[in-house]
């Protein structure tokens, strides 16, 4: 596969970077196209799919934590923690319970899975493939 083998470090900090710029532009006033997704779900699909990516750089010390499946599922549950907190009425990064949150969070989550299987080497995942 070509595109396999892709410098982890530079591609994680490259959408890193991209999600975050992503907030600027999809605030609450975002008037663009597709606005109810843009602004109800885009960035509740995207930030677990860059966090996955990020929490995958950098866990040498800890091979468990590194793992991708327990990286997307921590990711998972504190976004599904935060879901719950919303629902029990605490605002914690919003105020709004909505359950097609927690169908965003695992499609982001498992949408990273896919994206180091076929965009990274298989193996080592530290400073020396990226």
């Amino acid at each position: 596969m070509p595109w396999r083998g892709l410098p982890r470090k530079p591609v994680v900090v490259a959408i890193c970077l991209g999600v975050g710029a992503l907030h600027l532009v999809t605030g609450p006033h975002y008037r663009g196209p597709f606005r109810p997704f843009v602004t109800g779900y885009l960035i509740d699909l995207l930030l677990p799919f860059s966090l996955v990516l990020l929490l995958g750089v950098g866990l040498e010390q800890w091979p468990r934590l590194g793992l991708p499946v327990v990286r997307a599922t921590a990711v998972f549950l504190v976004g599904a923690a935060i879901e719950l907190l919303q629902y029990l009425g605490v605002a914690a990064f919003g105020r709004t319970f909505d359950p097609l949150d927690l169908v965003m969070y695992a499609t982001g989550a498992i949408a990273a899975l896919a994206f180091e299987r076929l965009f990274f080497p298989p193996g080592r995942r530290d400073a020396t493939s990226s």
